[in-house]
């Protein structure tokens, strides 16, 4: 059995799928505001709902940047810290991996957003004004198609994942 954690979306989602890459089952909730709370009390209520524990995930998959500070950081400890008593696999995957469709923008800060413009290009971050001036509809992204990205994964087999945060200067 697997699991996948996405707290980095507007929705939080953990997803129980299992060796065949198929959906078992999912539990999705708001994030904003809950974030030291609300994911390990998620993951108990999803792996009981189905008669499974712990011990039985073979690989936590997490995507773990960029995001909420709080949020990234609260992610990858827990994450972290279950591996750390099943000792099994983790790999750690971007908000821009969930997303084949292009450009992808996620907000950064009130004052500016992550945008990767193609699929091979660099995320960049724009201020947001710019981006509104530029772009029309830059929050058309639709919801995640988590079944396609669970069938393609590739997991990373690590033992521990590193939170990545983006910090950004502070210039006026």
């Amino acid at each position: 059995m697997n699991i996948f954690i996405d707290t980095i979306s507007n929705v939080g989602s953990v997803i129980l799928f299992d060796n065949n890459r198929q959906i078992i089952d999912k539990i999705e909730w708001v994030v904003k505001g809950n974030e030291s709370s609300t994911l390990i009390p998620q993951i108990d209520i999803l792996l009981k709902q189905n008669d499974f524990n712990y011990k039985d995930l073979e690989n936590i998959v997490v995507v773990n940047w960029p995001g909420s500070f709080t949020w990234v950081r609260t992610t990858v400890l827990a994450a972290n810290s279950i591996n750390y008593i099943i000792n099994k696999n983790m790999t750690a995957i971007s908000y821009f991996d969930l997303y084949n469709t292009y450009p992808i923008i996620k907000a950064s800060s009130k004052r500016d957003c992550f945008v990767q413009k193609t699929e091979e290009s660099k995320i960049e971050i724009i201020m947001n004004d710019i981006l509104i001036s530029e772009w029309i509809n830059i929050d058309s992204i639709e919801k995640v198609d988590y079944l396609s990205i669970i069938q393609k994964l590739k997991f990373n087999n690590k033992k521990q994942i590193e939170a990545l945060y983006i910090k950004k200067p502070n210039i006026s």
